[in-house]
């Protein structure tokens, strides 16, 4: 069964990768892979038939999402 992703938490793709989704600092709609080749960013308009797993959008680690850190938010 293949569903819309519209919400925010963890989907399982057909070939078993994670792709987490969840808002960033400034609103803007995020996404990453997670599967057997690491962890890598996706364009959130391509994540169209994903079973939901979660409402948690770092599931099952908890872990944050691997993006840049800009200087200012480390002050």
């Amino acid at each position: 069964m293949k569903a819309t992703v519209l919400d925010l938490g963890t989907y399982r793709t057909g070939d078993g990768d994670l792709i987490h989704l969840w808002y960033d600092a400034l609103g803007t709609l995020m996404a990453e892979r997670d599967g057997r080749h690491g962890r890598e960013p996706v364009d959130p308009s391509v994540v169209t038939s994903a079973v939901k797993v979660s409402d948690d959008p770092f599931w099952p680690d908890g872990e944050g999402p691997i993006q840049p850190v800009l200087w200012r938010d480390l002050r």
